[in-house]
This record gives structure tokens, C-alpha cells and sequence, in this order.
């Protein structure tokens, strides 16, 4: 009898710890993605430095969320499958972040012409 039972609790020890080790791998490539995509964001000659550090987390949060979200759906999904989602996620996250960038300083410019405008005219 103890030789059934360790048999089963070998089988079954095995299998946990290659899906847990699975899940670290997906979760490291999700990690590696962001934290790139985040460090390239904040150098000092990046391309995406001028959004700042708040929309930089916001798209490290939205990032994590939809990946959380993508390898919940596809919970087979490999490492490489995963990077590739992540990167596709990074993408498009920080070309919304970069446009919701130039339409705030849009409006801001507008803004501020729009207040030069009424100083003027109430003070020419």
C-alpha cells in the first residue's frame, strides 16, 4: 500500500510542478516584455520619454491586465506565443498613450491661446 501511494504522489507532485513552472515561464515573458518596453520608455534618449511617468504605469498597468487576461483565455498558450501577445499589447498601448499625449497638448496649446486671446481683449 505505501508503494501505491507514493507512486500516486510522485505522479501527481510531477505534474504540479511543470505547470507551476510553466506558469513562471509565461509570467516571466510577460514580465521581461513590460519591463523592457517600460525601460525603453523612460531612457533619456527614448522615444517614448516625453509621456511621463504617469502614462508610462498607466501602460505597465493595461499591459499586465490584458496578459493576465490573454493567458487566462489561453492557458496552453507557450512562452514565445505569449512574448509575441505582450509585445503586440506594448505596442498598441503605448501608440494610445502617445496619441492621448499629443491630443492633451493640443488642447492645452488651444487652451492657453484661447486665454492670451481674452486677456487681450479684455485689456488691449
Amino acid at each position: 500500500m505505501a508503494g501505491g501511494t507514493s507512486g500516486v504522489g510522485a505522479s501527481g507532485g510531477a505534474t504540479q510542478y511543470k505547470a507551476s513552472n510553466t506558469d513562471a515561464e509565461k509570467t516571466q515573458a510577460v514580465s521581461d516584455v513590460i519591463n523592457s518596453a517600460v525601460a525603453g520608455m523612460n531612457e533619456s534618449k527614448g522615444k517614448l520619454v516625453f509621456l511621463g511617468e504617469g502614462r508610462i504605469d498607466k501602460v505597465k498597468t493595461k499591459v499586465q491586465d490584458e496578459m493576465n487576461k490573454f493567458i487566462q483565455a489561453n492557458p496552453n498558450a507557450t512562452p514565445a506565443e505569449i512574448k509575441k501577445e505582450a509585445e503586440k499589447s506594448a505596442a498598441k498601448n503605448e501608440s494610445i498613450a502617445t496619441f492621448d499625449k499629443m491630443r492633451d497638448d493640443n488642447f492645452f496649446k488651444k487652451l492657453m491661446s484661447r486665454r492670451k486671446e481674452l486677456i487681450g481683449d479684455m485689456w488691449g
